[in-house]
């Protein structure tokens, strides 16, 4: 990514709707908050004296319950709008977070954890609706690549916040800076950062009451192709499909991976640099998801980015060395912040209007469902026998969930370019 190119998305920011603008804002200082959970709490449970089987019994109530939410999400969105959802749930969110930094009761946790997970659903799902609702057709693309590079970037900040706090709470407060105390301190921080994000929310003067049929975002839509109800829930089903088999490999490492890179030696402060270095490839990188998507196709550049990671996580379990495990990481949220924007722009392409907040939805709903069975089910195999074969789970993972998206869409398109060719042909009498 040269300088030029980042001058360039700078003014492409410029020209961004004001509420896309602000929604940028709302992104990183949500996702600060979550970037701090996201590498701090399991390490707290650890603190706690948990193991990785409660650590997995935690994700999966978690993720069940955002599944559960997100199951629902499209009406939701359809009868208040992205706005109120995204509102309702980073507040409840951050109470719930609040809740969980506090306690250290098993029970109390896992209960807290069925409404933090919720409420993470009104903050995940209505991110591709709100920009395909308030952003022009033509800066979609551009848009979600720095929505997600916004993420990856505030992750990078949270993760850089959750690594060194404990060393300076430790000094600060005369505590161990692997602890209880460090780590709930830094929780806390990281709650207080994620309270910033309800202000450019707050300043979105049009976005605020409305719902994306009143927004007039019909009107954006120039040329949307009108594909048959059969057709688009089969390209929903397959979209969906796709995502439930990607999210059993990230389930199974994900929310493990602090863990195991404290397992082979590193601590909380290299951690969170794994983590923030991570996030800033990712970022830098995924400005470029535009560029790659036209280089190589969207299916093309699909099957590239989801299969980048693979060899390296099926080579980890011969090298557990602490370099490879951070190129793995590295290479995989790299992957993840230039695919995602790729992917959810191709899909909101090939749907109707009306059925893309019902594809969003769904696909996060199966995502957290198939995630949280995938860390449940990881968790009691780390204990029993160690990460390798988790590893092993996420590379299969990855290979059939780009099996099944570029395969079936590749079809529909070479359907597509067969048929328009005779479409375009002037209408002739039946009779000679």
């Amino acid at each position: 990514m040269t300088g030029g190119t980042v001058v360039e998305f700078v003014h492409e920011i410029k020209r961004f709707r004001r509420e896309i603008r602000l929604f940028l804002v709302f992104n990183l200082f949500a996702n600060i908050a979550i970037g701090v959970f996201a590498l701090i709490y399991n390490l707290y449970l650890v603190s706690l004296s948990h193991r990785e089987d409660f650590i997995g019994s935690y994700n999966a109530v978690y993720t069940l319950a955002m599944a559960g939410a997100a199951l629902v999400m499209g009406p939701l969105i359809g009868r208040f709008g992205n706005w109120a959802c995204l509102t309702f749930g980073t507040a409840v969110f951050l109470v719930a977070s609040l809740i969980l930094a506090m306690v250290d009761r098993p029970w109390v946790i896992l209960a807290t954890s069925v409404i933090a997970g919720g409420a993470s659903a009104f903050v995940v799902v209505p991110v591709m609706p709100f920009i395909v609702e308030w952003a022009r057709p033509e800066k979609r693309s551009v848009a979600a690549a720095v929505t997600f590079s916004i993420q990856s970037l505030s992750a990078t900040l949270g993760s850089l916040i959750g690594g060194w706090s404990p060393r300076l709470i430790s000094v600060i407060f005369d505590v161990s800076p692997t602890g209880v105390t460090a780590y709930r301190v830094t929780l806390i921080a990281g709650v207080v950062l994620g309270v910033l994000a309800l202000v450019p929310l707050w300043r979105m003067q049009h976005a605020r009451g409305h719902r994306a049929s009143e927004t007039g975002q019909q009107a954006f839509i120039v040329s949307e192709a009108t594909p048959t109800r059969r057709t688009v829930r089969r390209h929903i089903t397959m979209f969906v499909l796709a995502g439930l088999i990607l999210s059993i490999g990230s389930g199974a490492v994900v929310p493990f991976y602090n863990v195991y890179l404290a397992s082979i030696g590193a601590g909380p402060s290299q951690i969170g640099l794994i983590y923030a270095l991570a996030g800033v490839v990712a970022a830098v990188v995924g400005l470029g998801a535009p560029a790659i998507g036209r280089r190589f196709g969207p299916l093309g550049a699909e099957a590239l980015l989801r299969l980048l990671p693979v060899p390296f996580f099926l080579v980890l379990p011969l090298v557990p060395s602490l370099g490879l495990a951070l190129i793995a990481h590295i290479v995989r949220m790299t992957a993840l912040s230039v695919a995602w924007p790729i992917n959810s722009t191709f899909i909101s392409e090939m749907l109707p209007s009306r059925a893309r907040a019902n594809a969003f939805s769904l696909r996060s709903g199966m995502w957290n469902l198939g995630y949280a069975a995938a860390s449940l089910l990881a968790g009691q195999i780390i204990v029993a026998a160690g990460y390798n074969a988790v590893f092993i789970i996420f590379a299969l993972s990855q290979i059939g969930s780009t099996s099944v998206f570029t395969g079936y869409f590749w079809r529909v398109r070479q359907r597509a370019a067969t048929q328009a060719p005779a479409q375009a042909e002037p209408a002739t009498s039946a009779v000679p």
